[in-house]
């Protein structure tokens, strides 16, 4: 009876190391990718009349990495650093974002041409944080990314009231490898 007990506890320790084996984690390209899954738009309205409406807008993407390094933290972004605010020569470092969006509008011909920024200074470009969860340790990656913004219509803003919009959305990994471009649906602003 000890023997069969010992067989078997070889046979099932056997079958876990096998089955362990044949579990292989994704294999992505070390080039962050990603597709568009969602844009959601809430309007805010608030009570008082001479407050201007607020779409409150969410875009969600899917992404994979294989390295997963995806995201930044304010820490990462120290003076002359990869990611830091501004290149040697004082000029703006693109880098410091990891989350780039363009807004399209709609023109009267039916293509879509760029929102112009209010100042170059400040683009629409944004930072997410780290995602990855091994703790820095390179590792495959895939999840959700979602993106809000807030579109508000008034004498200072370039989208106005009855345009269609729509984003481009593209993200880097720490490595610098910047994702595909998508293109979400569209939604018109009231």
């Amino acid at each position: 009876m000890t023997m069969f007990r010992t067989l078997l506890r070889s046979l099932l320790g056997l079958s876990a190391v096998a089955v362990s084996s044949c579990i292989s984690p994704p294999d992505f390209p070390s080039t962050p990718s990603i597709e568009f899954k969602e844009l959601k738009v809430t309007r805010i309205v608030d009570p008082n009349p001479n407050i201007t409406p607020v779409d409150n807008v969410v875009v969600t993407v899917s992404f994979k990495d294989g390295e997963g390094d995806l995201g930044l933290n304010e820490s990462d972004k120290v003076d002359g650093g990869p990611y830091s605010y501004k290149l040697a020569d004082g000029t703006l470092n693109r880098n410091y974002y990891n989350y780039f969006i363009t807004i399209y509008r709609q023109n009267s011909q039916g293509g879509f041409d760029p929102v112009p920024l209010v100042d170059p200074r400040f683009p629409y470009d944004s930072t997410f944080p780290p995602l990855d969860p091994q703790g820095g340790k390179a590792a495959p990656l895939k999840g959700d990314l979602n993106f809000t913004t807030k579109i508000k219509i008034d004498t200072n803003t370039p989208i106005k009231s009855g345009e269609t919009i729509r984003f481009e959305v593209s993200i880097m990994d720490r490595a610098l490898h910047e994702s595909n471009k998508v293109v979400t649906s569209t939604y018109r602003v009231q």
